[in-house]
């Protein structure tokens, strides 16, 4: 028994890793702020589209240069989410958004303002959004639109 004892402990110690069933799925999948990037135009449109008036859209518009050009690309992607999220939670007492005020959007995106406009997903969670997988943000969607 010791004799035992000892070949195990010449032995390197094993390393323990969840099981994965499908070892190449989401490895080379982007960040949902990754796959934001190629959406940033439209998503800058819809949330000046969303303004009000006039002095609304200037503010936003300034604010968006100074943030891209003071805190780089990646901070003012973020900062553009959260207020295109904003823009979408201001629309929840009215009833939501119009589908036709989606148009143009890419699907997951429009399916998370969608989301926050009706309250089903709170602003919080969906910036939290930002640094999980494309497939987990999938099916975290799809999760909330049936628990709905």
């Amino acid at each position: 028994m010791i004799a035992t004892a000892q070949a195990f402990s010449d032995r390197p110690p094993i390393t323990l890793r969840p099981a994965t069933f499908f070892p190449g799925v989401g490895r080379d999948e982007p960040l949902l702020r990754d796959w934001l990037r190629g959406h940033r135009e439209l998503m800058f449109r819809w949330t000046l589209g969303q303004s009000v008036d006039e002095t609304r859209r200037r503010e936003f518009a300034q604010s968006a240069v100074a943030i891209q050009r003071l805190r780089g690309d990646a901070e003012f992607l973020g900062w553009l989410f959260g207020a295109a999220l904003q823009a979408a939670a201001a629309e929840q007492p009215a009833g939501g958004l119009p589908e036709r005020a989606l148009a143009g959007l890419p699907p997951e995106l429009r399916s998370v303002l969608r989301l926050v406009s009706h309250g089903e997903l709170r602003v919080e969670e969906a910036v939290a959004l930002l640094s999980q997988r494309i497939g987990y943000v999938r099916s975290r969607l799809l999760q909330t639109r049936w628990r709905g």
